[in-house]
Formats: C-alpha cells, structure tokens, sequence
C-alpha cells in the first residue's frame, strides 16, 4: 500500500504546473512573541543606470499554483522604488530604459508581459503568451533572508 501512494504522490508532482515549481518559502523569522512570523520579502528596485526605466516583476505566492506578473512601476534614473511584498524567496525581474535607446535589463526565465500597461494578471508560467502579450526574458532573483530584497539596474 505504501509503493502504491509513493507512485501516485509522484506521478502527482511531475505533472505539477510550472509555476509550483517556482515556489520557495522565504526563511523564517522568530516573533516578538516567540511564535514563528509569516516572513516576507520586500522586493525593491534601485536604479543607477543612467536612464528612466520601467520594471516588471513576477513571483509565486507560496501554496499557490500561478504566476502573479504586475508592470510597469516606473523607476526614475538615480532613484529605489518599492515594488511589492511575497512570502516566496524566489521571483523576477524585468526592465526596460524609457529613453528609446532599447537598453533592457534582462535573463534567461521567459514570462509575459503586457504593454503599454500597468498590468496585472496569473499565468502558469508557460512561454504561450495571449496575443495582446508579449514574452520577455526575466532575472531570477532568490532572497536568502526576509526584509528588502534590492534589485540594481546598472548603466
């Protein structure tokens, strides 16, 4: 009885969505009060590249199955802008410079994006975007503590 679940509990896992996969609880924190905290990372961007740029970002809430990508947060050339907050030590990163020069910052995790935007929407992590979407190669990023996870756009 016990091979029989072991098969099943892993034919179940194989055939999870690619954005499971992509979940990773950020590292716990003792409370004030002794208990264990719900940790999480806040995911900030600095940008010194010189240009105006616009970022994306997409992560996996732990315990669910989809993507959730938001763009595009407008990140001034010499300024952090605060993106958003996730209990999922791991997510990513995208940005384009405004300035027309086609300057992107860039990966190799294929997610879709939409423009002009702002946009939010759940995906499965798949590389088959809608057709009013457009694929984009993302930075992975993986936090190793909670607090401010700090992404740099450099020139």
């Amino acid at each position: 009885m016990k091979a029989l679940f072991v098969v099943s509990l892993a034919v179940s896992v194989a055939a999870a969505p690619v954005a499971w996969a992509q979940a990773k609880p950020a590292p716990r924190t003792e409370a004030v009060n002794g208990g264990n905290a719900r940790p999480t990372v806040e995911l900030r961007v600095c940008n010194d590249s010189g240009r105006n740029a616009k970022v994306a970002v997409s992560y996996v809430e732990v315990g669910a199955s989809q993507f959730i990508n938001r763009g595009w947060y407008d990140v001034p050339d010499g300024a952090c802008s605060n993106l958003v907050a996730t209990d999922n030590a791991n997510f990513y990163f995208y940005a384009d410079a405004t300035d027309g020069s086609g300057r992107r910052w860039q990966g190799n995790h294929s997610l879709c994006v939409e423009y002009p935007g702002p946009y939010a929407f759940h995906s499965d992590g798949s590389t088959e975007c809608k057709s009013w979407q457009e694929l984009r190669n993302f930075v992975p990023a993986s936090a190793t503590e909670p607090g401010a996870y700090t992404w740099t756009l450099a020139p």
